[in-house]
């Protein structure tokens, strides 16, 4: 359809020619065109002029042919990994740098603020993310800042009312603690949600060298000018706070108010029961280790994030990828077996390292044995590691729409070891329990991807 150039570009009537019908395609030359000519002239033929055949239903930009063509190489992917293993690095320094204050704290401190904050994070987020679609990022960091600040408050209420057994000897300090890294969570969820991780990550660089500091001080490095670290770093946990919420602060920004529908209510309740268990699985690992210790738990969980962070943003890429280069559903499903079988490969090795370092426990000489500890740190290794590949399955179901699946394979562990003492079976211990039960969800989860390879096609 034209448009002559001497119309006014302001007219009071609509123009219906910017409305048109599904079924045709989107240069429709079904309308009679606009032109001076006398109604009785047909206008000449334009020969290099393009028309377009009507089309019939494909696959987004599916090439015309038979068969598929593969999927366009894109590695966006990469970038968005990269931007979370270092969103996660901030409350993972404040954690460190905390290290202090954490010493006169009872335990189940951290262990409840962990547990609180992810949970909050991972519901969050997914609620989130819908809502900031809709409404805009203000609308999404009032959301993110409200869940937060009702967490805060059951923290508070906590505080007031648990025992001294449980809080230790210092009640304020354990509520700071607590409020502290409920702020640093929410900061990580208000990045993901309103697209700001980049530059949280920037503002969260005072946080990671208040953890160097500290490390360096636990290691016994004099440090050349001596930081008051425990007083700044809750000022570096409210700088980066602060940007993260920086759309509710904006004039001009407000976002329109949007209520989160029933469908993401529903996906958000399966993201609060993943969160729980998986900080529940943390907590069993690391009370399960001899004295609490973190260190061998720890290291393969920090090695296998961003790898596995890799490994499902690829899987999603490839499978989202595939509707553009795909015709028909054989072709679909064709090319995302392919691709899960791939993802399958990448993520056996959690499993068989997992597996090698607990038998390796049982099996290693007299002599190492014999050291205090020594296999309790090589299964708590192998624990970590197939932890580490229980988070990516579950994360690489719930990013294939299938909360539910995900939230029943995250809560399998830690139901599964509340409920091993009930049965008739010998006594192992915590640890090997553990490590037996995750080894197990690891298995089962790997053969739930596989089939998710079967879903119906679109």
């Amino acid at each position: 359809m034209t448009i002559t150039p001497s119309r006014p570009r302001r007219t009071t009537t609509p123009v219906r020619s910017r409305r048109r019908r599904p079924a045709e395609p989107r240069h429709s030359l079904s309308d009679p065109p606009i032109t001076t000519a006398p109604p009785q002239q047909a206008p000449p033929p334009e020969p290099d002029r393009l028309v377009e055949e009507p089309t019939t239903l494909r696959f987004r930009h599916a090439a015309p042919g038979k068969g598929s063509r593969r999927a366009p190489v894109r590695r966006y992917y990469l970038g968005s990994a990269l931007l979370r293993c270092g969103l996660y690095l901030g409350p993972l320094s404040v954690a460190v740098a905390a290290a202090g204050p954490l010493s006169q704290v009872a335990w189940p401190v951290p262990l409840l603020t962990l547990l609180l904050g992810w949970t909050a994070a991972q519901a969050l987020t997914s609620v989130g993310v819908a809502v900031a679609r809709r409404g805009g990022p203000a609308t999404a960091a009032r959301l993110i800042g409200g869940g937060f600040a009702a967490t805060a408050g059951l923290w508070s209420a906590l505080v007031w009312v648990a025992p001294p057994g449980l809080l230790g000897p210092h009640r304020v300090l354990a509520l700071v603690i607590g409020l502290g890294g409920l702020t640093s969570l929410a900061t990580v969820t208000a990045a993901v949600v309103t697209r700001a991780a980049a530059a949280i990550v920037r503002w969260s660089l005072p946080c990671w060298l208040l953890a160097g500091l500290a490390g360096a001080e636990m290691a016994g490095v004099a440090l050349p000018i001596p930081l008051p670290i425990d007083t700044l770093l809750p000022a570096a946990i409210v700088v980066a706070a602060i940007r993260a919420f920086r759309p509710l602060f904006l004039p001009g920004t407000p976002g329109r108010r949007v209520r989160p529908t029933p469908a993401e209510i529903k996906r958000g309740g399966g993201y609060l029961i993943i969160g729980a268990s998986q900080a529940i699985c943390v907590g069993l690992l690391w009370r399960a280790g001899p004295s609490g210790s973190t260190m061998p738990f720890w290291l393969p969980l920090l090695l296998a994030v961003p790898i596995l962070e890799a490994l499902i943003g690829w899987h999603s890429d490839q499978v989202e990828a595939a509707l553009d280069a795909t015709e028909t559903g054989a072709d679909y499903g064709r090319q995302v077996r392919g691709v899960t079988l791939i993802t399958l490969a990448g993520l056996l090795p959690p499993l068989a390292v997992g597996c090698a370092l607990a038998v390796a426990a049982y099996r290693m000489p007299i002599e190492l044995a014999a050291l205090q500890g020594t296999r309790a740190g090589v299964l708590e290794l192998a624990g970590g590691t197939l932890l580490g590949g229980v988070f990516a399955i579950t994360f690489l179901l719930a990013a294939r729409t299938r909360t539910g699946v995900a939230a029943t394979v995250a809560a399998t562990p830690p139901l599964a070891v509340a409920a091993l003492p009930l049965l008739p079976l010998p006594a192992a211990g915590a640890l090997p329990d553990a490590v037996t039960v995750l080894a197990a969800t690891h298995a089962v989860g790997l053969i739930i991807v596989a089939l998710t390879a079967t879903r119906r096609q679109p």
